[in-house]
């Protein structure tokens, strides 16, 4: 099984940390309305109240996934990485695989050419950091 070093480790959590930043800011673009709403999840939102719910739930999601990787580098940082945040990191990477393949399927090209390899993205990098870590020499 491939076991990622702790360099690669830190490297994809930092990574994740800016995407995620990036992304919230990106879903309170959406929810300012400075992006149309049809645009957003595929095409397939019917109204401006499906939005606010839609965008709401996932700026808090991506505030989670933000999170949990400060503290996965938290982690890193003290030479063990427990189970239960390799099980989150599990989680997303999981999410962003079924996110692929409904961006696959997206009624908006843009989201389909844009979001498509950027969702791919996050899965590869989160499955990277779940391989257990547990620094020998700290």
């Amino acid at each position: 099984m491939w076991k990622p070093s702790r360099k690669i480790r830190i490297i994809a959590s930092r990574m994740l940390t800016v995407l995620f930043s990036l992304t919230m800011i990106f879903h309170v673009v959406a929810l300012l309305q400075i992006i149309p709403y049809q645009y957003l999840w595929g095409g397939r939102l019917s109204s401006l109240e499906e939005m606010y719910v839609m965008e709401t739930v996932s700026l808090l999601v991506n505030g989670f996934f933000l999170w949990s990787s400060i503290r996965y580098l938290q982690y890193i940082n003290q030479g063990l990485v427990p189970i239960w945040i390799r099980l989150v990191f599990s989680f997303i990477g999981f999410i962003f695989l079924l996110n692929t393949i409904g961006n696959l399927v997206a009624f908006t090209n843009l989201e389909t050419l844009l979001a498509t390899p950027i969702t791919a993205f996050l899965s590869v990098i989160s499955f990277s950091l779940v391989p257990k870590y547990e620094n020998k020499t700290s």
